[in-house]
């Protein structure tokens, strides 16, 4: 594909679009977008930033950008995603939906909320806080409150319950979407001009799963209807530790299958090794060594189990029951049933994981001038050896291992983010964290894993293997945007 370079003529038009105020070429301003080193490590400057505040603004720029095959790279926020920015040259437009920030209608009865794109985590946990107290959003869990509900949705991500309602997309109901050709169509029920956002398939095929995953590549969400759930006041966090990555896996999956008790009352099933309790730190201000770590009773690995309950009972009979089974199972199925204990939290610690939007992720960047969550979906009871498979890999490397395991679905899938620690303004440094993550993906992929959020050079080849999937997906970038203007090199498409 060929693209034209944006020039002052289109920045012109641009303006007589959004207006004056809001698109730019100032080389400052651009320069302000470049998004490295959190999801990915490529990305390019933008020609323009362009910030719409209405879906026929975004129709507009779509239609005048495919005439003139200027690229367009949609974010909402890009502040917990990577490749926030284009991944090509020229880059284009930079469609910036972060104006976009209305909380159109909350509907408890039906339970959703409809939000547009640029919705932070923060403001709407806000606002059903001060409004909706009974109710909670499915905001991402651990990312900043700067990050936005929508974003994390289209890139799969997960949320604060994820473990026990499922993956963060099946929480969407229905959208919004602008194609390039500048059609503006609405999926599920809403495709009918009368109904509510209520059911996700509609009149015919789901259109929204399909959308999923697109990460901007395939049309501009502009509006979406997202379910709500109930937001109980009694909540606390079971924690237990484990000197091996399998008894970590095996109790969780256990926990995991008690889909019709305790498994919904866990939201939040998350965990990880003691490296990552070090590197939320500035790494000349902590030991490295495990011993300092043991010292204060962080095990070596280690699982939290958020719970959520509607009455005191309830929630007393869920931690009985999660530390019985962790008891039984430490006598009778554990690897090491001497390396597994509870670890007691302190309230102030429980506290802090309950806080919400919390950010987990934002202290990782004290550790060096980058890091990288290289994320992948496995299936729950393979999730001990990618952990162990790509720890050695981090250590082959020189960075440190460490890891954080999340359940989806009361395990049904395990998403796996070794979080990668290392020097982003080092060349060399940047390499090795390239060739640690060409080596681990073609390992991956014959284990029949795959990236959560795709990079476009390395672990596409998953795209490349998956034979008349990607045959298809390629003929249908090319119905919707012909010309190939939307985020291109995304998903390997043009």
């Amino acid at each position: 594909m060929s693209y034209k370079l944006p020039d002052e003529k289109d920045l012109e038009a641009m303006i007589g679009i959004v207006g004056k105020k809001y698109a730019s070429n100032n080389k400052a301003i651009t320069a302000s977008y470049l998004s490295k080193s959190v999801m990915g490590l490529e990305a390019q400057i933008p020609d323009i930033v362009v910030r719409p505040k209405y879906t026929e603004e975004i129709r507009k720029i779509l239609i005048y950008c495919s005439a003139e095959k200027i690229a367009v790279s949609p974010v909402s926020a890009g502040l917990s995603g990577g490749f926030a920015c284009p991944t090509i040259k020229p880059s284009g437009v930079m469609l910036d939906l972060s104006r976009m920030d209305r909380i159109i209608e909350i509907d408890t009865e039906n339970r959703y909320a409809i939000v547009e794109p640029g919705v932070t985590n923060g403001g709407l946990w806000a606002y059903m806080h001060k409004n909706y107290p009974d109710w909670a959003p499915p905001i991402a869990d651990g990312a900043p409150p700067a990050a936005t509900v929508m974003g994390d949705a289209i890139d799969r991500g997960f949320s604060l319950y994820t473990s026990s309602v499922g993956p963060q997309g099946d929480n969407f109901m229905c959208a919004e979407v602008v194609f390039p050709n500048g059609d503006v169509i609405r999926t599920g029920s809403w495709a009918l001009p009368t109904a509510k956002p209520f059911y996700k398939y509609g009149i015919g095929p789901d259109m929204w799963s399909f959308l999923m995953g697109s990460q901007g590549a395939l049309g501009v969400f502009t509006k979406v209807a997202v379910k709500i759930y109930p937001h109980p006041k009694f909540k606390t966090v079971v924690a237990w530790g484990m000197s091996n990555p399998y008894d970590m896996q095996d109790l969780t999956l256990e926990i995991g299958k008690q889909e019709f008790g305790i498994a919904h009352n866990t939201v939040m099933v998350q965990g990880g090794n003691y490296p990552l309790v070090m590197t939320r730190w500035p790494k000349d201000k902590v030991p490295h060594d495990y011993e300092f770590y043991k010292g204060i009773g962080v095990s070596p690995w280690w699982m939290n189990w958020e719970c959520w309950a509607q009455t005191q009972e309830e929630l007393d009979y869920v931690v009985k029951r999660i530390n019985s089974m962790a008891e039984d199972f430490k006598k009778n199925r554990a690897k090491d049933g001497e390396g597994m204990k509870p670890w007691e939290l302190h309230p102030k610690q429980i506290a802090s994981r309950m806080k919400k939007p919390n950010k987990i992720a934002v202290p990782y960047s004290f550790w060096e001038a980058g890091f990288l969550f290289i994320t992948w979906y496995v299936p729950w009871n393979e999730c001990a050896h990618f952990a162990e498979m790509y720890n050695k890999a981090m250590e082959k490397y020189g960075f440190p291992p460490v890891m954080w395991i999340a359940s989806i679905e009361r395990c049904r899938q395990a998403i796996c983010m070794p979080i990668v620690c290392f020097d982003s303004t080092d060349e060399k440094s940047v390499e090795k964290v390239q060739m640690m993550n060409q080596e681990t993906t073609e390992y991956g992929l014959k284990q029949g894993w795959f990236n959560y959020r795709p990079d476009p050079y390395i672990h596409i080849q998953a795209y490349y293997q998956s034979g008349m999937y990607w045959k298809y997906l390629r003929a249908f970038k090319k119905l919707l945007d012909p010309n190939g203007i939307l985020h291109p090199g995304r998903l390997a498409l043009p």
